[in-house]
């Protein structure tokens, strides 16, 4: 957590031995307005990127076709990849943070174009889902109606990583040509397929509060300026996980 792993930095040694200190290390701390300005920047980035592949996908032309699969594997690969390297330390360099967000992107269009095909009006749907979503937990956290308590963490904790694993097994399920029935590829969902997918929609929203936590306890408490970055690859991440599964939850309600 960045909460601790920016506390436990050896900025001490700057100070030298007790009753031997010099100058204290000027360090720039991190304010909310910088993790903002990171967020809009990461988020502009993911979606010129969506906005490629959707084009390409879009067309309908072979050539393009090609060009935008490559693109989407990249991406969803390099993305996949910055993922689980977030999970053993935070993300503080802004080229691995854009790294993500690209190609997240060129994932997100192109898969967002296949949906739009099938369901005309679904992307724009899910895209304000996202931001309504996104603006109703900043208030209920704002307002202190949602707080990140111990018991709230460590349910979103444990069912954060359920779900990753679930995800896992079901990716690694796929590559080999096996479909697990854990979702609903055309739209018509069974009952345990609208379980899994309102849940893990459910968790992708409640998640923006340990977001949220992070961010002002960081910026309160004079974490270093580049854990601004952290904030806002949390926050981009979060919004691209929400966004996945509005797409997925509404294709359901287009089902037959």
């Amino acid at each position: 957590m960045v909460k601790t792993q920016y506390n436990e930095q050896h900025m001490g040694a700057a100070y030298g031995p007790y009753g031997q200190m010099t100058q204290a290390p000027q360090v720039e701390t991190m304010r909310i307005d910088d993790v903002i300005i990171r967020t809009v920047a990461l988020v502009a980035a993911t979606f010129v990127a969506a906005l490629l592949t959707y084009g390409m996908v879009g067309s309908g032309d072979a050539s393009s076709l090609g060009t935008a699969g490559l693109l989407m594997t990249v991406g969803g690969v390099v993305g996949l990849g910055v993922i689980i390297f977030s999970m053993f330390k935070p993300i503080t360099n802004p080229f691995v943070a854009f790294a993500y967000g690209i190609g997240q992107g060129l994932l997100l269009g192109g898969v967002s174009a296949i949906f739009e095909q099938q369901w005309p009006g679904i992307v724009v749907n899910a895209l304000l889902a996202t931001i309504l979503v996104f603006g109703a937990m900043l208030a209920l956290y704002k307002f202190r109606i949602l707080k990140a308590s111990p018991v709230f963490v460590k349910v979103m904790v444990g069912a954060g990583i359920g779900i990753f694993a679930l995800s896992m097994v079901n990716l690694v399920a796929s590559l080999f040509g096996l479909d697990l029935g854990l979702f609903a590829n055309d739209g018509n969902a069974n009952t345990l397929q609208w379980i899994i997918a309102i849940g893990i929609t459910l968790w992708a929203a409640f998640s923006f509060i340990l977001d949220f936590d992070m961010i002002e306890y960081s910026a309160n408490n004079g974490a270093p300026k580049k854990y601004a970055w952290a904030g806002a690859f949390g926050l981009t991440a979060g919004l691209i996980f929400l966004y996945w599964n509005l797409l997925r939850l509404l294709s359901y309600f287009q089902g037959d």
